[in-house]
């Protein structure tokens, strides 16, 4: 009698392993082809659309792995906190200017060496890096002194984007 008790409980305990381990592998995220990691270079052409702007806007950005967050070049922002939107200048890569009016979704407060602080609007924007589509809260900040007018921070690389250091442009249709 002992020895069929023993392979009972043996066999319950194989079998329940089993379906952890498949309950684990269940759980795991899947691979498919729209969430698909992509590769970019650590310079690429970022799309960005702003609000309810029928174009969006291209510009070159860095992704920049050791930023939390986007930033994006505008001048002359003027934040209207009664109906919580914000005026801003963009400058396309072509040199092209429009003036934006849209909503905020916070004002950040951002610490400037070596000392005191910015406050920065942050906006919801929709990017596209390559094939990767994405929704991001970007920040408005005076990039004049910066070679690219755009940053891409972790917080949008997450989802999805790995960045080789060694090339630009990877993901443009002329390859650099």
């Amino acid at each position: 009698m002992r020895p069929i008790f023993i392979s009972i409980l043996l066999l319950i305990s194989l079998t329940a392993g089993t379906s952890c381990v498949a309950a684990a592998k269940d759980a795991s995220p899947k691979i498919t082809p729209q969430n698909q990691p992509v590769v970019a270079g650590y310079i690429e052409n970022v799309s960005i659309k702003i609000w309810d702007r029928e174009t969006p806007i291209t510009m070159e950005a860095k992704m920049d792995t050791g930023a939390d967050s986007s930033s994006l070049h505008a001048t002359d922002i003027v934040i209207n906190k009664n109906n919580k939107k914000v005026s801003f200048t963009l400058t396309d890569q072509h040199g092209k200017t429009q003036r934006i009016t849209c909503p905020y979704a916070r004002i950040v407060r951002i610490k400037k060496r070596p000392y005191g602080y910015q406050r920065r609007p942050v906006i919801p924007v929709q990017l596209q890096i390559g094939p990767q589509k994405l929704e991001a809260l970007v920040n408005l900040t005076d990039r004049t002194n910066f070679s690219y007018k755009m940053l891409i921070g972790r917080k949008e690389l997450r989802h999805g984007i790995l960045i080789d250091s060694s090339r630009h442009h990877r993901l443009s249709t002329s390859d650099q």
